[in-house]
């Protein structure tokens, strides 16, 4: 019998952990300290989550790629049909020209700057046969589908375009950019299936017939053929990819997760979705797929990467050393591992100061002054704070050098509470609060004095900062309700950037301008407050899949995107926490498995 050292010219190897360099990929080992043998595979997909469409919707038709990729018509749930189109950069969603006539339900192909719409179900309730072109600006009406029909799938380029199934329809027709003739028949009758491919060298998969189905079937241009079966039967599923090299993804009943690779032959199980998704659209090729819209988040989008033995892990939140008084609308300065809170309600005016060393909290010196809804920012040893109510608006300024707390002798030239400040103690920024009214002033320091400098676009109160003092984040809050307003600064005004995905105030935040994160906050709802984070990346806002243990409002952050802490806050009427935890940023490890026999 042949042996593995044979095979790949040595032995086994033995390890107490398992390795973490990509030549790991193909080999196996014996972990002793698991006593499994192992190894790390290559090629694998994952899912994550991508910017958000600005128009939520379901049953939409669907174009091009990951990078480039195009969302139009659809429906508003529960039955609004819309022809907003909208076209993705691979980061975020445009909202472009629409379409002429609302639709869902649509068949679809093409790139983004040559796309095609047929057919649909039209709002209130009629079966419509229309078809229209897209270049890349507009919509221009073309011809009629042969037989008018809805809920089918859709392959193929503008000039060469198949539509096929739908709802009680075994038909197929060919699309050549301004009229349609018939093609073969499927085997199966079905709707709501996944289809990708080619006019020529195309795939359908799944649907309802009406009860669910696993069928698939390949088309060569002329003729439909059952192939292998998708393992797992259903409908409203979304599909990407070729006929040699696809992705059936999503679904129900009920709405799926599940993700399946097509090899030209078979279907094996993938890495599923991180939303269960029905009646949405999917575009791009089996190595970098798009899923968008559709039942279970109407805006949300998720792209599809295949990549090689490196895998994504999502960031976490774990505990850390409580604080020594627990309190909100307190403020932050420092690292995880070196960091500095200070002020708050407790539930009274606090001038209460904590260190934290990366596992417990020291009391400090307190503040001169008492007072909560208070900014700051700087490190540990040099740290800022500035504004809050004592119950009176102030805007007293305190440094502190990693022993005391000094009162500098000139304050804000504008008093307000719930700002937020980014910055060190030389150079900071604050902006934004209530004085009252809700207040979009912004000051410079320059480690002695403020300075007025342009304000916000948007006035509000309780936002959350991040950054330094010539490139600084500023976002949520609210003015008069909840805000997902972002808006950032270059030293010399502030441009209104992509919104957050969940509107909140009172939110911890940490990083930098490119590189950001906030968590927490206030939200509507019943609970009132969050637990979700985002990462910001200098456009888009992502919302990672891991929250923290404990949802609450008014808290501070402080830290990186790859390191932060969050502490203290407000759980319900007159509820502070003194909960701390630390924050571990999106980061790659190796695809191990274990070998085992059957």
């Amino acid at each position: 019998m042949t042996t593995y050292k044979e095979l790949f010219g040595k032995y086994v190897q033995n390890y107490s952990s398992d390795p973490t360099s990509t030549d790991a990929e193909g080999q196996i080992w014996y972990n002793s300290t698991s006593g499994t043998f192992k190894t790390a595979l290559g090629l694998y997909g994952a899912w994550s989550a991508g910017g958000n469409l600005n128009t939520g919707r379901i049953r939409l038709g669907s174009a091009g790629t990951q990078t480039a990729g195009l969302g139009f018509g659809g429906d508003s749930p529960p039955a609004t049909g819309l022809t907003a189109t909208e076209k993705y950069n691979g980061t975020s969603w445009t909202s472009v020209n629409s379409m002429n006539q609302q639709r869902g339900n649509m068949y679809s192909g093409g790139t983004q700057t040559a796309a095609f719409g047929a057919g649909g179900y039209r709002q209130p309730g009629s079966t419509f046969g229309g078809t229209e072109n897209y270049d890349g600006t507009s919509w221009t009406v073309s011809g009629n589908l042969g037989t008018a029909r809805y809920s089918g799938a859709g392959a193929g380029t503008q000039t060469a375009g198949l539509a096929f199934g739908g709802t009680s329809s075994n038909l197929t027709e060919e699309y050549n950019g301004s009229s349609w003739t018939a093609g073969g028949n499927m085997g199966t009758a079905r709707y709501r299936l996944a289809g990708f491919g080619l006019q020529t060298a195309a795939i359908a998969a799944g649907g309802g017939t009406p009860s669910v189905t696993a069928v698939t079937e390949s088309y060569n241009g002329t003729s439909w053929t059952t192939v292998n079966s998708l393992n797992t039967a259903r409908r409203s599923l979304a599909g990407a990819g070729i006929q040699t090299a696809g992705l059936a993804f999503g679904g129900e009943a009920p709405p799926s997760l599940l993700t399946e690779s097509w090899n030209g032959t078979s279907w094996s199980n993938a890495s599923n979705l991180t939303v269960a998704k029905s009646n949405f659209a999917g575009a791009g090729t089996q190595p970098a797929a798009l899923a968008f819209g559709g039942g279970g988040n109407e805006t949300s989008t998720e792209e599809w990467n295949l990549g090689t033995v490196v895998v994504p892990v999502a960031g976490s939140w774990s505990s850390g050393g409580n604080m020594n008084t627990a309190r909100y609308g307190l403020a932050g300065a420092g690292t995880q591992t070196a960091a500095l809170g200070f002020g708050g309600y407790t539930p009274n005016f606090s001038s209460a100061s904590e260190s934290y060393n990366g596992s417990s909290w020291t009391a400090t010196p307190s503040l001169n002054t008492a007072r909560n809804q208070i900014a700051g920012c700087g490190t540990q040893t040099a740290a800022l704070a500035f504004g809050g109510y004592t119950p009176t608006i102030v805007g007293s300024t305190e440094k502190y050098n990693g022993t005391s707390w000094t009162s500098n002798p000139t304050g804000l030239n504008t008093a307000r509470r719930a700002l937020a400040g980014a910055g060190t103690q030389t150079a900071a920024l604050a902006f934004a609060g209530v004085t009252p009214p809700y207040s979009s002033v912004t000051e410079s320091f320059n480690g002695s004095s403020w300075t007025s400098v342009n304000s916000m676009n948007t006035a509000r109160q309780s936002l959350a900062g991040f950054g330094i003092q010539t490139a600084a984040i500023g976002a949520g809050g609210y003015n008069p309700s909840f805000s997902a307003v972002v808006e950032s600064w270059n030293g010399t005004s502030w441009t209104t950037v992509n919104s957050l995905n969940t509107a909140r105030y009172g939110a911890g935040a940490g990083g930098t301008q490119t590189l950001g994160l906030i968590f927490g906050g206030g939200i509507t709802g019943p609970t009132g407050r969050s637990a979700a984070t985002e990462l910001w990346n200098g456009t888009s806002w992502t919302t990672n899949p891991n929250s923290l243990a404990t949802g609450r409002q008014e808290l501070a952050g402080t830290g990186t995107q790859t390191s932060a802490l969050a502490f203290g806050g407000y759980l319900s009427t007159s509820i502070a926490s003194a909960a701390t935890e630390e924050w571990t940023g999106p980061s790659t490890t190796l695809n191990y498995k274990t070998l085992t026999t059957s």
